[in-house]
C-alpha cells in the first residue's frame, strides 16, 4: 500500500480508466479521477496530459499507470485549487504521433463533450498539440500564447526550490536529473541565478546546458537539491539511501518507486521530499489561466506568466512546511482540504479570497499589473453545470 492509498478519496479506486481501441493496433486509456469532494455541487472538468507510449507497454500495465497518474493530477489540481480534477489520457501501440491518431484522440475528447481537456505530455511535442488543437477544442497548452507550458513548470520548480531555501538560490547546489523542455529550461534558470548546477541526461549532449556543469556519475554527488526532471520511478529505496542532499524538489511524475519504502528511507536519512504534484504543476497552472481567464492569459507577457506560477508554488510550498508535520502526498492534500481557508495570495484582497469557490480557482486571480490597459475584460469563466473529471 503506497502513501496516497491510506486517504480514500485517493486510493485510485474511484478513478474510472475506459479503453478505446483505435486505428492500426493503438489503444487509448482515458483515466477520470472523481469530479470533486462529497458536496460539491458542480463538478469539475477533468485535465491531463496526453502520452504516447512507444515500445514497450508501460511497466505494471496501462491502466494501473493510467490511474496512478490520473490521482498525480488530480492531487496538482486540488492542491493549488485550479478548477479542474484530474485525468490522463496515454495512448499505447504508436510508433509516433501523425494526423489518423490525432484525430482519433480528437473524436473521443468530443465524445466527452468538455468533460475533458488535455495537453501534452511524455512523447507529444507542442507542435502535435497544436495540430490536435485545430481538430478539437478541448485542447490546452498555451495555444495561441507566447508563454510554455514547459518553462512555466520550470518556473513552478524554481518556486518550490526558492521556497524549501527560505530564499534565494545563490550559492546553492543543485543536481538537476534529466536535461528535457523542463530540465534544460530549470538548470539554465538555477544557474543564473547564481546556483551551483550540476546537469546529468542519459544523452551526454542534452546535459551541456550553458552555465552548468554536465556530470555522467550523478548518484554520489553531493548537493542541497536533488532535482528530478526525467522518469517515473527514479528513486527507490536503494537510491534513496546513496542521495546526498538536503531535499528532493522536482517535476518528474510518479517519481518514487515503492512510495511507503522510499519515503521512509528519506525521513531516517533526513532528507525533505517535496511531492510532484506540489512542485511540478506550473503547466496545470497555466491551464486554468486559459480556461477561467482566456483573454488575460492572450494579453499577458510570458514573464508574467512565469512569475504567477512562480509565486502559486512558492507560496504554497511555504504554507504547506509551516503548516504540515507529515509531508506525504496525502497528507498534504488533508492540510489543504478546506476551501474555507484559502492560502492568502499577495495582492488579493481578503474578502475575495473568501468568495465562492470558483473565485478561489487560481487561474481567476491571475492579474498583472497593467493588464486592464491592455484590453483586458472584466470577470472570468465558471464550470459549465454539466458533470464532468468523472
Amino acid at each position: 500500500m503506497n502513501a496516497l492509498t491510506r486517504d480514500p478519496w485517493l486510493d485510485g479506486s474511484g478513478v474510472r480508466v475506459r479503453r478505446h481501441r483505435g486505428p492500426s493496433g493503438r489503444t487509448l486509456y482515458v483515466a477520470l479521477a472523481p469530479g470533486g469532494p462529497g458536496g460539491r455541487r458542480r463538478a469539475l472538468p477533468g485535465n491531463g496530459g496526453l502520452r504516447v507510449v512507444t515500445g514497450a507497454p508501460p511497466s505494471g500495465g496501462a491502466r494501473r499507470l493510467g490511474r496512478r497518474l490520473a490521482v498525480e493530477m488530480l492531487l496538482k489540481h486540488r492542491l493549488h485549487r485550479t478548477g479542474f480534477s484530474g485525468a490522463k489520457l496515454l495512448v499505447t501501440g504508436a510508433a509516433g504521433v501523425d494526423e489518423e491518431l490525432l484525430a482519433w484522440i480528437a473524436a473521443v475528447l468530443g465524445q466527452h463533450a468538455g468533460r475533458l481537456y488535455t495537453g501534452a505530455d511524455m512523447g507529444v511535442t507542442a507542435v502535435d498539440m497544436e495540430r490536435l488543437a485545430r481538430l478539437s477544442p478541448y485542447v490546452l497548452n498555451a495555444v495561441g500564447s507566447r508563454a510554455e507550458p514547459h518553462a512555466s513548470t520550470a518556473a513552478g520548480v524554481r518556486g518550490a526550490v526558492e521556497a524549501w531555501a527560505r530564499g534565494p538560490v545563490a550559492g546553492m547546489r543543485v543536481l538537476v536529473h534529466g536535461a528535457g523542455k523542463v530540465g534544460a529550461v530549470l538548470a539554465a534558470e538555477l544557474a543564473a541565478a547564481g546556483a551551483g548546477v550540476l546537469v546529468h541526461d542519459r544523452d551526454p549532449a542534452a546535459a551541456e546546458v550553458p552555465g552548468c556543469t554536465a556530470v555522467r556519475d550523478w548518484t554520489g554527488a553531493e548537493v542541497d537539491v536533488f532535482v528530478p526532471c526525467s522518469v517515473s520511478d527514479l528513486v527507490d529505496p536503494a537510491l534513496a539511501r546513496t542521495l546526498r542532499c538536503g531535499a528532493v524538489i522536482g517535476s518528474a511524475n510518479a517519481v518514487l518507486a515503492d512510495e511507503e519504502a522510499t519515503l521512509r528511507v528519506l525521513a531516517e536519512r533526513g532528507i525533505l521530499y517535496l511531492p510532484t504534484p506540489l512542485v511540478g504543476a506550473g503547466a496545470v497552472i497555466v491551464d486554468s489561466i486559459e480556461y477561467y481567464a482566456p483573454e488575460a492569459f492572450r494579453l499577458a507577457e510570458p514573464h508574467e506568466v512565469y512569475a504567477f506560477v512562480r509565486a502559486t508554488v512558492g507560496d504554497a510550498v511555504r504554507w504547506l512546511l509551516d503548516a504540515a508535520s507529515d509531508l506525504s502526498p496525502a497528507a498534504l492534500l488533508r492540510e489543504r482540504q478546506s476551501l474555507s481557508a484559502p492560502v492568502p495570495v499577495p495582492g488579493v484582497p481578503a474578502a475575495r479570497s473568501a468568495a465562492g469557490p470558483e473565485e478561489r480557482f487560481c487561474g481567476l486571480r491571475f492579474a498583472p499589473a497593467g493588464l486592464a490597459d491592455r484590453g483586458r475584460p472584466t470577470g472570468g469563466r465558471v464550470p459549465d453545470g454539466a458533470a464532468g473529471g468523472g
